[in-house]
């Protein structure tokens, strides 16, 4: 099997969690959904791209810092605007209010994503990778994206009887973790593609665990099959 490998770091990013408008809180990897957006935006994609996807990384801290964050009242509940990142006047509305909150982030920021899809999607995806014509960012507009390597590389399945210990922190679908031992991970829920119905998103999303880096990943730990690169990365498909 073939799978595209792309590392990247950021100095500083916010993954930003749903309906978390008093304290801006952030994923500790970017969702799935996060990272497809992405890679269909520089692909300058009109439709769904078909590919699977594996998430892991690592941050050294976290920080917290402040934005402005504008309210507008709408009936009974005020609506959040932010603005940040944004080369725009900032637009006026009857009773708009701002005020600073605060915002989670994620410093020095390694990641490592692996794709799995037909040869002609990885190639065009690889393509896409090295010949950039704007730079990336990740999370919000503002967390640039460096990327450090775009490789189509081999993988294996992993031996699960001899197991492997994380690289990095990272998501693996709850599916495939043994129930007894979810309780080693935190757990979410990740966004992942969504139908518009009624001029709204209706996100389909996949139940997961973040699971620490040096967590042993064997037969004890996991229900389903996992896989492993030419690098020793392990990889969980999110399929």
């Amino acid at each position: 099997m073939k799978a595209l490998r792309i590392k990247a770091f950021q100095e500083t990013a916010c993954y930003t969690k749903p309906f978390a408008n008093k304290v801006t809180e952030t994923y500790p990897l970017p969702p799935y959904s996060t990272v497809k957006g992405m890679i269909h935006a520089l692909l300058n994609a009109d439709r769904l791209v078909p590919f699977s996807l594996s998430v892991q990384g690592d941050y050294e801290s976290m920080i917290i810092d402040y934005r402005k964050t504008y309210f507008v009242k709408r009936k009974e509940f005020n609506m959040p605007i932010i603005m940040d990142g944004l080369a725009i006047e900032v637009p006026e509305f009857p009773n708009m209010t701002s005020m600073p909150l605060y915002t989670h982030l994620l410093y020095n920021v390694t990641l490592v994503f692996h794709l799995k899809a037909e040869e002609e999607i990885l190639r065009k995806i690889y393509d896409a990778f090295r010949h950039m014509p704007n730079h990336l960012s990740l999370g919000r507009q503002e967390d640039l994206l460096r990327i450090d390597e775009v490789k189509i590389t081999g993988v294996e399945e992993l031996d699960l009887m001899e197991g492997k210990e994380l690289t990095h922190s990272m998501y693996i679908p709850s599916k495939l973790i043994q129930e007894d031992e979810r309780r080693r991970g935190i757990p979410y829920l990740l966004n992942w593609t969504y139908e518009v119905k009624k001029g709204l998103r209706e996100w389909s999303r996949i139940p997961v665990s973040y699971v620490s880096k040096k967590e042993r990943i064997d037969d004890d730990f996991l229900l389903g099959p996992a896989f492993i690169d030419d690098e020793g990365y392990v990889i969980a498909w999110n399929d």
